[in-house]
């Protein structure tokens, strides 16, 4: 009997040293990744991001600002930090992990829509976040999900049960058996797509249009974020990308929260330009659905923003594009 307990005991030992081990190496792996889940995060905890202009934002920032046009014209580096399918709590979740591992931007920019104060019912994508769960901001981030549990935090390995691709490409970076990568330039990536019919199939769902949720919790935090930052000396600009009018049109109480966004505006004295009745909107060559500009359409967004920014920066050469 005791050398029956002797041997399992020796097992358990050896097996979660291997668990460990294992763990170790694909999360070392994974962090070496530049593949979409990863590249943005890896770049964040490598000090690899640091940059004079830090780009926040969903899916419509990431595709649609582009660091390198935005940042050719006002002389300065660009970095686009945008989370792919996420409104406001995730992107200042990132921020401050980017705050710990980076150099503070001179100015920020923030783009919000009508979403941006709701918050999903899903931990969409949430591998991503799989390497990155003994950081303290992103468990604080993807707790409310219920997704994770203490298991993932706190045994070895448990956080890829039934992950074999996942712990493959970690162990593949790892041993430098493959670099994996992305189509993204400093966290942009253009979208050479054309109009597609989505928003009209929406369109026949939702033919009264939709009242858009905000949360007054999240109202609070961009309160926060934007007192912060004024105490930090960073310039903070508000931004609302165009998006196609038909939709725009379609959010029942789009007025209400945009009066959010520029109370706290005046409130905390930063710009915010609204783009939301641009000349762009009115025309589907320059987006591939109603919310995500194309490349033609990032391009020259990017270029009109460049110039606005540059505008205010430089008082004088011009009027900013403000609540036009």
């Amino acid at each position: 009997m005791r050398r029956f307990a002797k041997y399992g005991a020796l097992f358990l030992v050896v097996l979660l040293g291997f668990a460990f081990a294992l763990d170790w190496a694909v999360t070392s792996g994974l962090r070496r990744s530049e593949s979409f889940e990863y590249a943005e995060w890896n770049a964040i905890v490598n000090g690899e991001a640091s940059a004079e202009i830090i780009i926040h934002g969903s899916s419509r920032s990431w595709v649609g600002l582009s660091p390198e046009i935005i940042g050719r014209q006002l002389d300065m580096t660009a970095y686009n930090l945008g989370v792919d399918g996420y409104p406001l709590a995730m992107q200042l979740a990132r921020h401050r992990l980017y705050q710990k591992y980076n150099e503070d931007p001179r100015i920020i920019l923030l783009c919000l829509d009508t979403y941006s104060l709701n918050d999903r019912a899903d931990l969409y994508n949430n591998n991503q976040f799989l390497p990155y769960l003994d950081e303290e901001i992103i468990r604080d981030a993807v707790q409310p999900y219920d997704y994770f549990h203490w298991y993932d935090y706190s045994l070895p390995l448990v956080r890829y049960r039934g992950k074999v691709e996942l712990i493959g490409r970690g162990l593949a970076e790892l041993l430098n058996v493959k670099h994996y990568t992305n189509g993204k330039i400093r966290g942009y990536e253009a979208q050479e797509r054309e109009w597609n019919d989505e928003f009209d199939r929406w369109l026949e769902q939702h033919p009264d249009g939709v009242d858009q949720v905000y949360l007054e919790r999240l109202v609070s935090e961009l309160d926060g974020f934007l007192a912060e930052c004024g105490r930090d000396g960073i310039m903070v600009v508000l931004i609302y990308p165009p998006e196609f009018w038909q939709a725009r049109d379609m959010v029942n109480n789009r007025e209400e929260i945009l009066s959010i966004y520029r109370d706290l505006a005046v409130k905390h004295q930063v710009q915010f330009l609204d783009y939301s009745y641009d000349a762009m909107a009115y025309s589907t060559e320059y987006f591939y659905n109603s919310q995500h500009l194309n490349k033609l359409g990032a391009e020259m967004f990017s270029a009109k923003l460049g110039g606005d920014l540059d505008d205010l920066l430089n008082p004088g050469g011009g009027e900013a594009a403000e609540s036009r």
